[in-house]
């Protein structure tokens, strides 16, 4: 699964930051990763900008930086959306090492985000950080038909190229955000455009029957399943229906195919540099603020009218 080389292009890293970039779902895409990058030896540690109200849950604050939460398992309940302490009790129950955390960032502007990515890679000695987009938004350049839900990811972006390692990106569940009005012909296009500066690094199937994406789809159905009365996760359902063979449009704005269930790597400083707009969003404190500056530098450019792919 990583034949692209991904540790390689990294550094040959010893400790990993997998970290979902916007949505407490998007850490659950780190599963299949992280379960191979154990197996060559690397450290891996999992993080998640997050949609919960992390200090309604009991989950530990950080004194330095407070839009960062250690979440384990004991924030686990019914009656609130936390998926990231739903993966930290499955990752108590099926691997050694517990308790585990999800190191969880409450959605801010840039520059608190920025801050508490430093402090985490300093404290866990992070060699490198690879980015998990749920979905291929994340890797838009700004113009296209539609970027989806950016905010979230953008900020992430933003943040984690901020600091001092080597930063990846890893996109899953293509097909997923066509209710968000992604073009893929669009995506492709950027897809080419960062091949021609090396910043596409490749693309590897999740394979159903293999051990990392087994695991995947068990802490999939369990997370799903302590969250039975909370949101469930639009991409993560595409995905483990097109890993079970589905095909085609079982629904209105879904279309299930083998491209749902691929991941696709970038390098994400490049993905930052080639950005039109992101740099205006580093000086931002809250969310709110990310997406007013979204708005506004989108109506300033000339946005791509939608095309096709032709086959």
């Amino acid at each position: 699964m990583l034949d692209c080389s991904l540790v390689e292009r990294l550094g040959s890293p010893r400790r990993i930051l997998l970290a979902g970039c916007g949505g407490g779902y998007d850490v659950l895409g780190a599963i299949p990763l992280a379960h191979e990058l154990r197996r060559r030896g690397v450290e891996v540690e999992l993080a998640s900008l997050s949609f919960a109200y992390l200090n309604g849950l009991e989950a530990r604050q950080d004194s330095e930086h407070p839009n960062l939460y250690a979440v384990d398992a004991r924030a686990a309940t019914e009656r609130a959306y936390c998926p990231e302490a739903w993966l930290a009790r499955w990752l108590d129950e099926t691997i050694g090492g517990a308790p585990h955390v999800v190191w969880s960032f409450d959605k801010t502007g840039v520059r608190p985000l920025a801050r508490a990515y430093r402090a985490l890679v300093e404290r866990l000695r992070i060699d490198a950080i690879v980015l998990i987009d749920g979905g291929i938004d994340a890797m838009l350049r700004g113009d296209e038909t539609s970027l989806g839900t950016p905010s979230e990811d953008l900020a992430s972006l933003a943040a984690a190229t901020s600091v001092d390692v080597p930063v990846a990106m890893a996109c899953v569940g293509m097909n997923a955000e066509l209710r968000d009005g992604i073009a893929h012909a669009q995506v492709f296009e950027r897809i080419a455009e960062l091949s021609r500066v090396n910043a596409y690094w490749g693309a590897s199937a999740l394979v159903a029957g293999t051990p990392a994406v087994d695991a995947y789809v068990r802490a999939v159905e369990y997370v799903f399943a302590g969250q039975m009365h909370q949101k469930r996760s639009h991409v993560h359902s595409v995905i483990t229906r097109a890993l079970a063979g589905e095909f085609g449009a079982p629904a209105p704005h879904v279309w299930l195919s083998p491209l749902s269930s691929m991941y696709w790597f970038f390098d994400a400083r490049a993905v930052a540099a080639t950005h039109l707009f992101l740099e205006d969003l580093r000086a931002t404190d809250s969310i709110w603020e990310v997406a007013a500056r979204v708005e506004a530098a989108r109506k300033a450019i000339a946005i791509r009218e939608r095309t096709a792919i032709p086959i």
